[in-house]
């Protein structure tokens, strides 16, 4: 991401309050894809993040260039790779024992409690109709019948959210100059 920075504009800022002023980059200039461009399906490829793969990885591999790292995180809304990025192998489970104390109380430990409204199902013109439950408190699950509850531990959980992360968009290389274009200019406005 060594080229991330180049597209924000300096100002000049006395550091140590000496009357000299120093040419700073402004990190504090944000900019948003514009929503509309990533609703559009016909933009991006849909792409799951493998073990290994890091921002500037998938970069080099889709773009030519590590350095669009920074397309690929804020393409998917992704603040802080540290903790939106998703774990692998020893790494997922140091994370659950460093959260949980350890594997065994994240296992044990409900979470969540679902009472089940719409399974999953399939139309016959191929449609799927996604799952639908609602979160309930431990007392109303307790009234339920268990064919419509379920319940959720902790580990399930974070396995179910890595899940998710690794699950991203990336934009076609097509399009990566108007995006590039387009964060030049809104940086650049005064």
């Amino acid at each position: 991401m060594s080229n991330y920075f180049s597209y924000f504009p300096t100002t000049l800022h006395d550091l140590r309050r000496t009357g000299h002023k120093t040419e700073v980059t402004n990190i504090l200039r944000r900019f948003k894809v514009r929503s509309a461009l990533k609703d559009r399906t016909d933009v991006f490829y849909e792409y799951s993040i493998q073990n290994g793969d890091r921002p500037d990885v998938i970069s080099e591999k889709f773009y030519g260039n590590p350095n669009y790292a920074w397309v690929v995180l804020h393409f998917n809304d992704i603040v802080d790779p540290q903790f939106d990025w998703p774990l692998f192998g020893a790494d997922f489970d140091r994370f659950i024992i460093g959260k949980y104390g350890s594997m065994y109380a994240a296992q044990s430990t409900v979470k969540n409690y679902y009472k089940i409204i719409r399974e999953s199902t399939v139309k016959n013109d191929g449609t799927r109709i996604p799952k639908f439950e609602l979160n309930v408190d431990q007392t109303t699950y307790n009234t339920l019948s268990p064919t419509v509850r379920r319940s959720e531990t902790q580990y399930e959980y974070e396995v179910e959210r890595n899940e998710e992360l690794k699950q991203i968009r990336l934009i076609e290389p097509r399009y990566l100059s108007q995006i590039i274009d387009e964060v030049e200019t809104i940086l650049q406005e005064e």
